[in-house]
């Protein structure tokens, strides 16, 4: 019996041991995954579609517009302003009169000039005269020749102080015209700090003219993006006061040195003022392009790979991945962007920085 027992035991031990192990096979078959099958998912904003555009890398200026052309007229006499005709604002043609001095003291000037060399023409003739006579005398044995050369020493100061004299009756001549000052171009005055009536010294400020036809802005550029300025490059540029509205600008001159104490470069942009819209203090900024590319197809930096092979994209044929070979252009890093060939426009183009992806994997773009 009792070996019967234990025959029994056995027997039920064996088929639940079996029975548990079956258990536990089936369980751990269950917890493992099930591979995935299908094309990989892409997002749209993985990928994009070659365009064909205009580009250019882009530095921005900003700066006040100044009338490139202007004229401070100084006074060149001392003298009583007696007619001012013009005010702050005014449009002057050239030629149009702008001040005017009073000219009693200027003319007495001339004519007291002239009155002194009058007499001095007479005190001339009286030593030419003289010199004349102790010649003859001397060439008689009847005067010496001390006396003959002291008459030609007169004669030679008489002649200098006639010289100087000429000279004074010039500048007070031309004192005399500088009575009135004149407009040299047409312009519109800016200033005039002083009124008619009063009394201004030498080289005093009368007013300023300015031309409005051509404008220019004086730009700080940093010294990092001044290798990409060069003259003649067209600048967009917009004006306050004038919303939406871009005026065209023309760099014309830059500073061979920075701006002390600063990293900026001053760089010159002018502009036609044809319409007579701009004013100059007014605050401009522009965009200065620079590599200006039209009609190229330009991809992100990151849509370029390397292999063994050269430089390609991954581009989306159908639902695979296909290695499109490229030759890369002109980079805007501003942009981060650059310029390939190969890459036909509205080709679907793998952007994204995703390294793992390789051609031939099946893809499916939502959305598309």
């Amino acid at each position: 019996m009792t070996s019967k027992g234990i025959f029994s035991l056995g027997k039920f031990t064996a088929t639940a041991l079996v029975g548990m192990a079956l258990a536990i096979a089936g369980g751990a078959g269950a917890q493992q995954p099930a591979k995935a099958d299908g094309p990989l998912a892409l997002a749209p904003v993985d990928v994009s579609k070659a365009v064909r555009q205009d580009i250019a890398t882009e530095v921005r200026i900003a700066g006040s517009l100044t009338p490139i052309r202007r004229s401070t007229l100084t006074s060149r006499v001392s003298s009583t302003i007696i007619e001012l005709p013009v005010q702050i604002g005014d449009v002057v043609k050239a030629g149009d009169l702008l001040v005017r001095f009073d000219t009693e003291g200027l003319t007495s000037a001339v004519t007291a000039r002239k009155a002194e060399i009058d007499a001095l023409g007479a005190q001339i003739e009286l030593a030419e005269s003289v010199l004349e006579r102790n010649t003859a005398l001397g060439e008689r044995g009847a005067a010496s020749d001390a006396t003959r050369l002291e008459a030609r020493a007169n004669l030679l100061n008489l002649r200098a102080q006639l010289r100087s004299k000429q000279a004074e009756v010039a500048d007070a001549e031309r004192s005399l015209a500088y009575a009135e000052l004149r407009a040299e171009f047409d312009g519109v005055v800016s200033a005039r700090p002083v009124d008619q009536g009063q009394t201004v010294p030498l080289n005093t400020e009368l007013m300023t003219i300015v031309d409005l036809s051509r404008m220019e802005v004086d730009a700080g550029v940093p010294t990092s993006r001044i290798p990409l300025v060069q003259l003649e490059q067209q600048v967009a540029l917009s004006v306050e006061g004038f919303a939406g509205r871009t005026f065209d600008g023309k760099v014309m001159r830059i500073s061979p040195t920075a701006v002390a104490g600063s990293r900026a470069v001053r760089v010159f942009v002018a502009i036609d003022n044809n319409e007579g819209l701009l004013r100059g203090g007014m605050f401009t900024t522009g965009i200065l392009q620079v590599d200006a590319q039209k009609d190229v197809v330009a991809l992100p930096a990151a849509s370029i790979r390397h292999d063994t092979e050269g430089t390609f994209v991954l581009k989306v044929d159908g639902n695979t991945l296909r290695r499109q070979p490229v030759t890369l252009g002109i980079s805007w890093t501003d942009r981060n962007l650059v310029q390939v060939s190969g890459v036909e426009e509205g080709e679907t183009i793998v952007t994204a920085p995703l390294p793992d992806l390789v051609a031939g994997t099946a893809v499916n773009i939502e959305g598309l």
